[in-house]
């Protein structure tokens, strides 16, 4: 073989491809079946010890009230212990109290149960227990989505699609609906007239795939 005909098959196999490529694109409405609340409790007190004994004595009452609720230990974490001194800058830097806050986090796997008494509450998440299974049925359906617009784009031009080239997903949010906006400084109250309406409304999930086809 000569050596222009290697430069001749050289340049002929760094030819680009014939390919068309098609983003598709789907979306599903769910109704969420669970949550994740933030609970927060603040106190404040002439010392950093009473005011973290404020704190604790408020959270066991909570913990009591959230179990009463049939709220399982595993579904209760604790997101952090906060401490600070409140401190008057005009009394040259006098520390006039402390505050103690603690934040919690809980998952409630019966939405029934967020108006059973919570009246302060720092955010609401609301979730689907079967999201990886929607996930899978809106991916699904971007696909095809993606595959039919190459269909009808090939066609319209006299061509027709081959085997799939490559395939890209695109990152979507989660699609949760997050409720915010109550106080979050205290604990659960028993008095159901007082608690917020919580309706989650629905969620949205959404997947978008990016799809490059053989054109023949």
């Amino acid at each position: 073989m000569s050596f222009t005909a290697l430069i001749a098959e050289g340049q002929e196999a760094c030819t680009h491809p014939k390919i068309v490529k098609t983003t598709g694109t789907a979306e599903l409405k769910v109704t969420p079946d669970q949550a994740v609340i933030q609970l927060g409790i603040e106190r404040q007190s002439a010392t950093a010890k009473n005011a973290k004994t404020a704190v604790a004595n408020t959270s066991r009452k909570v913990l009591a009230a959230l179990k009463g609720l049939g709220i399982d230990d595993k579904d209760i974490q604790p997101e952090y212990l906060y401490l600070q001194p409140m401190i008057d800058y005009r009394k040259g830097l006098h520390i006039t109290n402390f505050t103690a806050e603690q934040s919690l986090s809980v998952k409630v796997r019966d939405l029934s149960k967020l108006d059973d008494g919570a009246n302060h509450i720092g955010g609401i998440e609301y979730q689907s227990s079967e999201l990886r299974k929607y996930k899978d049925e809106v991916r699904d359906a971007a696909a095809k989505a993606a595959r039919e617009k190459a269909d009808a784009l090939a066609k319209a031009l006299g061509n027709q699609i081959g085997k799939t080239y490559s395939i890209e997903e695109v990152q979507q949010s989660e699609g949760y609906y997050a409720y915010r906006g109550l106080a979050a400084n205290t604990a659960i109250e028993a008095d159901r007239s007082r608690a917020p309406s919580t309706a989650p409304g629905e969620l949205t999930v959404k997947a978008s795939v990016i799809v490059t086809f053989d054109l023949l």
